[in-house]
């Protein structure tokens, strides 16, 4: 938990309760960290890797809402244990995860009586509303396939492993969508497509 940036900065009874109870955890990847409709009791800081969180349609298409990384925490897990309350959303590891698992009444403590630690989640509400604000613009504004390119050059590989569907859940579109996009693309010479593999060029 030292890793942290807020650790420092709160108080000696805060931290000594923080490490005595975070269990340190590896998830791998493209495993579920919880489902839409669950209600958390735990909440995981991440300490390595990147997480997804989609909202899901009872249609069965998804829409990603906002990631998450190192030196982290959800905000839908958050608040689906802070209030037992059932997750908005749900969380998948894009890649291998290494964090810390904490109780939720350890932290629903620490956000009453710590304003350092509280400070830390208001800071993360700020990003995630900024995050979702940009996704909105962009639906709004820009074409399928100006998304699915600036998607594609925001991962920060020139290969990116993942499905049509996988990616079409993201955007919330279609396999069919992706896949057509994509054709496009690299019939002009954007990417190379491979199974389940796309190289940006």
């Amino acid at each position: 938990m030292e890793s942290f940036e807020f650790f420092s900065k709160l108080d000696e009874k805060s931290q000594k309760a923080l490490l005595e109870e975070a269990v340190f955890m590896k998830v791998p990847s493209g495993m579920q960290l919880y489902t839409q409709g669950d209600i958390c009791s735990d909440i995981l800081f991440l300490t390595k890797g990147r997480v997804r969180v989609v909202r899901q349609h009872e249609n069965g298409q998804s829409v990603l809402l906002y990631y998450f990384g190192q030196g982290e925490q959800c905000n839908v897990n958050f608040t689906a244990s802070y209030n037992s309350a059932p997750a908005v959303g749900t969380a998948i590891a894009e890649t291998d995860l290494e964090g810390f698992d904490i109780p939720a009444k350890l932290i629903a403590r620490l956000f009453v009586e710590d304003k350092a630690f509280q400070r830390y989640v208001f800071d993360q509400y700020v990003k995630r509303i900024d995050d979702m604000a940009t996704m909105i613009e962009d639906i709004r504004f820009l074409s399928l396939d100006t998304r699915l390119l600036h998607w594609l050059q925001s991962q920060g590989s020139k290969t990116i492993q993942m499905t049509h569907e996988e990616i079409g859940d993201i955007l919330g579109t279609s396999r069919e969508v992706v896949s057509k996009i994509l054709k496009g693309f690299e019939k002009n010479s954007i990417v190379k497509l491979s199974r389940k593999s796309i190289e940006i060029l």
